[in-house]
């Protein structure tokens, strides 16, 4: 299951560069990536799976004083809006690259679509 092109389209929606498992631009202050955890079949019939459902974690970054309730609640629309199934949003602060703090808000999602 590949959701590359919905996921990055969260760079339009938000403003936000989006990456893959890292961020690869060292000077961002402001970021999202995206990490499949799982995927796995969903539903079976007549001997064969019939969908899959993956599990992925949606992470936005940001400064310790940047206000990201309005980013957040536009990764959430978006992610819903778009057939995912967010089961938690949790915000922590982390140490970042170059030793300092940055704020992680993370989007617990599952996923689920019929094989074709």
């Amino acid at each position: 299951m590949d959701l590359t092109e919905i996921l990055m389209k969260l760079a339009e929606v938000t403003g936000i560069e989006v990456y893959q498992d890292i961020c690869t631009d060292e000077d961002a202050d402001r970021y999202i990536t995206y990490v499949y955890q799982d995927e796995r079949p969903a539903l079976c019939g007549n001997n064969e799976v019939l969908a899959d459902q993956c599990d992925i974690y949606v992470s936005l970054y940001t400064p310790i004083k940047f206000d990201y309730f309005g980013v957040k609640k536009t990764i959430r629309n978006y992610l819903e809006a778009n057939e995912f199934l967010i089961n938690s949003i949790g915000t922590g602060i982390e140490d970042d690259h170059s030793g300092g703090k940055i704020r992680r808000t993370t989007f617990d999602c599952k996923y689920a679509e019929f094989r074709k």
